[in-house]
């Protein structure tokens, strides 16, 4: 069949126009951009994260005990995210919430800069902009979060991107591990960083000593934290938790760490997140008897299962795979269409940057001109109401909440108010955090609640008033009510 016959070829041919790229990816970044620079915010976790970033900034130094909670305030903690915690902190001093929207919007220009890059380093123009619109398409939908674990995404992507880079020398090494500093600091999913470090010395281009060294320096950088090998003892036991350890509870208790088949539909946040990465995972399997792309099989292999195991990793699973993929599915193309490799220029993808930043100024520029700062936070979250109930309740409260707003009422509330227990799973015996699940999800008769109550002292409850853990608050009353919440005493 000629070429000119062959519908791989002709298809191949319009892929290599940096035009047709352009013009499909830069929908997906201007959307992109959009989303990041003006859609609210909210999540459980942001809201402690910042009081103890503004702690943090105040008193100049990281928290070592649990000070928000009268069930456990003098219990060790170690703040993995205590850099992102001051950092989103001071954006909110200076530009209020809007500024949580502000570093998003800067956290996914990381993410698509580093999918571009390694894209189109390895792949033509069409494949590297398919491979940015199914990520918008199947993992978009966490980008709009402003926790640690979704913001970073972008910082492992950008390792992934500098580790596997085929000129890869001493100056990359050098540059990896002062990304591998930083994510240390940020949050506690960096051993990814020498994950990645220890799958690319296997790959056959760029320098091996250099490869080495960066291993050996980011391992090194993961010691230069505040809290030193406390921070990788947490680590250890987020992953391999035990019997009666706390992080054992959390992982049978928070729906983000249960196991892919445990409830599939119910722990993903679209469907699309399956229907992509399934094929993603196989198309790794059948990379594993193929020496060229057997690294980046084995690896794409090792965060498929993390997926399996905590369906937290699935998009850093789907995004992974479609920067690592790109480059076999180049190769693919090329016999099928019978169609060399055309030009490697990144000016195109420089561009699609420069659109992302001004789009993204721009949409959070006219937002933030048109909202209250209040208005930033997420409607349907019900905030308003929770913080009305909040600021009417006495000060010396020891107050249980429900888990959802736990972090916020620590935000809002705190020191005139303290929590039972909250998100902040990892800094809690675990007789306190079992008793908070419990009563949070009504498992507990109304006697047996009232027991668990009056041991820990608890004065006042707020939950909403038809969810389950009503049940376990029966015999109290309601003293105000807000919307769907309620407060309640003895």
């Amino acid at each position: 069949m000629s070429d000119a016959s062959n519908p791989w070829s002709r298809l191949a041919k319009r892929a290599d126009d940096p035009r047709v790229g352009a013009a499909l990816a830069g929908c997906f970044v201007a959307l992109a951009a959009w989303q990041a620079g003006c859609a609210p915010v909210w999540d459980g976790d942001i809201w402690w994260i910042l009081r103890a970033g503004e702690d943090l900034l105040r008193e100049g130094a990281v928290p070592r005990a649990n000070r928000y909670s009268f069930a456990s305030p003098e219990h060790p903690w170690v703040m993995h995210e205590w850099l992102f915690g001051a950092v989103a902190a001071g954006l909110v001093r200076a530009l209020g919430v809007s500024g949580l929207a502000l570093g998003r919007a800067v956290a996914v220009l990381v993410l698509v800069g580093a999918l571009l890059r390694r894209t189109a380093r390895d792949a033509r123009p069409g494949v590297a902009a398919a491979s940015l619109a199914l990520a918008f398409i199947a993992f978009g939908a966490r980008w709009e979060s402003p926790r640690p674990v979704g913001m970073l995404l972008g910082a492992a992507l950008a390792a992934l991107a500098l580790a596997f880079d085929p000129a890869f020398s001493t100056r990359h090494a050098l540059a990896y591990a002062g990304l591998t500093l930083l994510w240390t600091n940020l949050h506690g999913s960096y051993p990814l960083a020498l994950v990645f470090a220890t799958a690319a010395l296997l790959e056959p281009t760029g320098d091996r000593r250099a490869r080495r060294l960066a291993l050996l320096l980011a391992l090194a950088a993961t010691f230069v934290n505040p809290y030193g090998v406390a921070l990788h003892d947490l680590v250890r036991r987020y992953l391999l938790g035990a019997p009666d350890d706390s992080v054992a509870l959390v992982h049978d208790r928070i729906r983000e760490w249960w196991p892919l088949w445990r409830s599939p539909l119910r722990v993903v946040s679209t469907p699309l997140e399956l229907l992509v990465g399934a094929p993603l995972a196989l198309l790794s399997l059948t990379l594993l008897g193929n020496p060229r792309w057997r690294p980046r099989a084995l690896l794409l292999s090792l965060l498929a299962l993390m997926a399996l195991r905590h369906n937290r990793h699935l998009q850093l699973f789907g995004l992974s795979a479609l920067s690592l993929l790109a480059a076999p599915a180049e190769v693919w193309i090329a016999r099928a269409s019978r169609v060399a490799r055309a030009s490697r220029s990144l000016r195109w993808t420089r561009g699609l940057l420069a659109l992302f930043a001004v789009v993204a100024s721009l949409s959070w520029s006219v937002a933030r001109s048109r909202r209250l700062d209040g208005a930033w936070v997420d409607p349907s979250s019900a905030d308003e109401d929770v913080a009305s109930l909040l600021a009417g309740t006495p000060p010396g409260a020891r107050m249980f909440v429900t888990l959802f707003f736990t972090g916020y009422a620590i935000e809002r509330a705190w020191p005139r108010v303290s929590v039972f227990f909250d998100t902040r799973n990892d800094c809690y015996p675990a007789e306190v955090l079992r008793a908070g699940f419990d009563l949070d999800a009504g498992r507990l008769a109304p006697d047996a609640a009232d027991a668990v109550l009056r041991r820990w002292g608890v004065t006042h409850a707020l939950i909403a008033c038809d969810s389950k853990a009503a049940r376990s608050f029966a015999r109290w009353r309601v003293e105000r009510r807000a919307g769907k919440y309620c407060v309640l005493t003895r």
